[in-house]
């Protein structure tokens, strides 16, 4: 990425960075004199990181600015796209790699897993949708955000009216959930309750290798078979109380991890059919799930997209992979400014070491001690609504992005 990057880029250029080349090298680019594929994925992310609510508004607003505005009615045919569609695909894959930070290589038990969160994400119909039963249905998508580098990626459109995780995951293939992973490498997947299928998670184990940390449903009564034995007095088991092989009434083998906070005495029970790792980690794993949510609190509540773009799947499908493009190459950008610029979100870490403080004191006056993964995987997983305020005012500027970083450095520093 630094290779691209030259001393007086403008904040556009730095951002964009990692897209240079990238269309012309995917199996979907396609010559096109009007919108070039290049700037038709800067168009998209432009939009995603951008809070006009309409593609019109989008248009009038922010087209003036840029090199590639195409006529409103050329845009939205190419949301409609599939070839643009696999543009997209392509193209944030390539994206998403370029993230490499990894707080988990220290973990030699994880060494051959890929960690990921998923989760179903809903908003609301586009303003065209037509109403089925006097209502415009919600529109979602289901996402997994790699635990390891923070990438996002979107794994399939929801169908019907709200359909069932489970349902939906199940419509997807061994080769679509495995995410490109190296044969003989195993997936873990951290699922709330809505994700839990033994059966099905055991088929996943025996053809893909694929497994699963879930939580416990308040209705599930599964049956101890045994105890496995553990380490209690290792650090990265802090907290934990049992670790326990249930028998589903399914017939399949899993372990219970019960699990108690050290820093509030709040109880968990994990599930997973994962048998050989520590169940600290298992614990740990699964609480790494809230990253993704904090990932969706962005796209709702900092990036304001709450509703669809458009109507046709397509075009649905396209907006979701421009989030995730979105969001990988503001996690690149991230890096970029704490490693080049040395520009990082001060009160967000100060705020982050005072929670951390005030977790340390609190279990230490229940007698006991935090995890140390808790006390090591400090990395901030939640993009500051700072960085988008400051984006959006400045993205268009020509001035270099090290004129622009001061007012970034004062607000992480002072608002």
């Amino acid at each position: 990425m630094a290779t691209s990057i030259q001393p007086r880029s403008t904040l556009h250029e730095t951002l964009f960075a990692p897209l240079d080349g990238v269309a012309a090298g995917c199996d979907s680019f396609r010559g096109c004199p009007v919108l070039p594929d290049d700037a038709w994925l800067r168009l998209g992310v432009i939009r995603a990181l951008h809070d006009l609510p309409s593609g019109r508004g989008f248009l009038q607003q922010i087209g003036p600015q840029l090199p590639h505005c195409p006529q409103r009615g050329h845009f939205f045919e190419t949301l409609k796209s599939t070839r643009r569609l696999a543009l997209c695909q392509e193209a944030n894959a390539i994206v998403a790699r370029l993230l490499t930070d990894d707080p988990f290589a220290g973990q030699e038990a994880l060494a051959d897993f890929d960690l990921y969160a998923a989760d179903g994400h809903w908003h609301g119909a586009a303003v065209h949708d037509q109403p089925i039963d006097g209502d415009r249905r919600a529109v979602g998508h289901f996402f997994s955000l790699n635990l390891r580098t923070q990438a996002l990626h979107h794994l399939t459109a929801a169908q019907g009216k709200k359909e069932h995780d489970m349902h939906a995951l199940k419509r997807m293939d061994c080769e679509t959930l495995r995410q490109s992973a190296p044969q003989g490498r195993k997936v873990i997947y951290v699922y709330d309750c809505a994700g839990i299928d033994f059966g099905q998670w055991h088929r996943w184990k025996q053809a893909g290798g694929i497994y699963f940390i879930s939580l416990i449903k308040d209705n599930m009564k599964p049956a101890v078979i045994g105890l496995k034995p553990f380490a209690a007095h290792d650090p990265i088991n802090h907290g934990v109380q049992a670790d326990e092989l249930i028998a589903t009434s399914q017939h399949v083998l899993a372990r219970r991890i019960r699990y108690l906070n050290p820093a509030n005495g709040e109880a968990f029970e994990f599930l997973t059919n994962e048998l050989t790792l520590a169940p600290g980690l298992i614990a740990f794993l699964y609480l790494r799930r809230w990253d993704l949510e904090k990932v969706f609190d962005v796209l709702k509540n900092k990036l304001d997209e709450i509703r669809a773009w458009a109507s046709s799947p397509t075009a649905r499908t396209m907006q979701a992979q421009f989030l995730c493009l979105a969001h990988n190459l503001q996690q690149l950008f991230e890096r970029h400014l704490a490693t080049e610029h040395q520009v990082v979100n001060q009160a967000e870490i100060a705020r982050r070491e005072q929670r951390l403080k005030k977790q340390q004191q609190a279990a230490h006056a229940r007698g006991v001690q935090l995890p140390s993964l808790v006390v090591a995987h400090q990395r901030l997983t939640q993009g500051s609504v700072k960085l988008v305020r400051w984006l959006r005012c400045h993205f268009f500027s020509a001035l270099p992005l090290v004129v622009l970083l001061p007012h970034l450095r004062h607000l992480y520093a002072t608002l």
